[in-house]
């Protein structure tokens, strides 16, 4: 099969969904499909053009996300959906489009359908006023009942489905671990500066962006009255000044440290005695979780997760309710104790391993791709 991903966001950072993408084009090259990229996202073009991916650069303007654009979308979608056509009379025998962003949801659709391509709508965002209050979203369900809509969770699945969504027309795919981007290694001086603690404290660490839906300030407060807790937060974001502050002033910073990123991944989780996803709203699937439960490390996340879904609470994972800094304060405390730690991070892993495998999500993608 010829398959063309397409992206064509507001704004643009390698994360959890870039990674999956990533990793579903080149499993689907290994299977002999011909795999490549069109759109406008710079962190994709350029992971493709580094692994050797055809993709192609192509402006249309900013997705109607937002009110404004949403409103300036009435007069924009004209020249922009002109120029997507373009683009597609210049790719020959494509056989189905896997979709990315919402401009090309509203435009490249029925363009794609009347040619007689199958389309493949991939939803990696939380759902948020900028789909539930869209003036377009109206259309989006029209379409729906025509393409199929892969999420990553089925509580992700529940939500569109409740949005208006066939349930018929709607796929929950968990994301693929690939575990050959976790044994990378990192410098020995760098690993010593993220292991480096007493034997007595509990190590326990965040991968996510500095915004409020992702409930870092949660964690934070979580930790202040357990002064045998470290914390290390990797991301960066709007919310970073204030979560500083936030840090400084409950006088954190000889257990609280905020960095932007690791050269290499694996060996971040590995420095950890315990994993913590606190979003506060609806997070698709909670990847970095996935990640550190594969590589045998024990987890904490809130139910708002995708993930908690696929997982047995308090054995695979301690699951708790969302916007709860006591809440994490007390999965925290449970999580002291060594044989707790042990008996999750043993579950998790086994869990992980099976249901989270990458060949395992690229064969449910396949079957979806290739069926009449």
């Amino acid at each position: 099969m010829k398959i063309l991903f397409t992206r064509f966001p507001l704004e643009s950072r390698y994360g959890g969904a870039e990674v999956q993408t990533l990793s579903l084009m080149q499993g689907l090259l290994k299977r002999r499909h011909a795999v490549a990229f069109l759109g406008s996202c710079p962190t994709l073009l350029h992971i493709c053009w580094d692994n050797g991916i055809p993709a192609a650069e192509l402006f249309i303007g900013a997705p109607p996300v937002s009110k404004y654009h949403a409103l300036s979308f009435v007069w924009r979608k004209k020249k922009m959906q002109q120029k997507l056509e373009t683009a597609l009379d210049e790719l020959h025998d494509i056989d189905a489009i896997v979709m990315l962003s919402l401009s090309e949801k509203i435009l490249l659709t029925p363009l794609a359908l009347k040619r007689g391509i199958r389309v493949i709508w991939l939803e990696h965002d939380g759902i948020g006023r900028w789909l539930t209050k869209n003036p377009w979203l109206p259309q989006l369900k029209e379409m729906a009942k025509s393409v199929t809509t892969v999420v990553v969770s089925d509580l992700s699945r529940d939500l569109y489905i409740d949005l208006g969504w066939p349930a018929d027309r709607v796929e929950s795919i968990p994301n693929g671990i690939d575990l050959e981007r976790l044994q990378e290694s990192l410098p020995t001086d760098e690993v010593h500066d993220l292991t480096e603690r007493s034997g007595d404290t509990l190590h326990v660490g965040c991968i996510a962006r500095l915004t409020k839906d992702k409930g870092i300030d949660l964690l934070i407060e979580a930790v202040i009255d357990l002064p045998q807790v470290t914390l290390t937060v990797v991301g960066s974001g709007r919310e970073e000044n204030f979560l500083r502050k936030l840090v400084e002033g409950n006088g954190l910073t000889d257990r609280v440290r905020i960095i932007p990123s690791v050269s290499s991944i694996g060996p971040f989780y590995r420095s950890l005695d315990a994993f913590i996803l606190p979003s506060r709203t609806h997070d698709p699937f909670g990847l970095a979780a996935a990640e550190a439960m594969t590589l045998g490390i024990p987890t904490i996340m809130t139910d708002i997760c995708g993930i908690a879904r696929f997982l047995e609470a308090g054995k695979d994972a301690i699951v708790v309710r969302p916007d709860s800094s006591g809440a994490l304060h007390e999965a925290l405390r449970a999580l002291l104790q060594r044989d707790k730690r042990a008996a999750i991070a043993h579950s998790g892993k086994c869990t992980a391993r099976e249901k989270f495998s990458l060949e395992k999500m690229v064969d449910a993608y396949e079957e979806i791709l290739v069926k009449n």
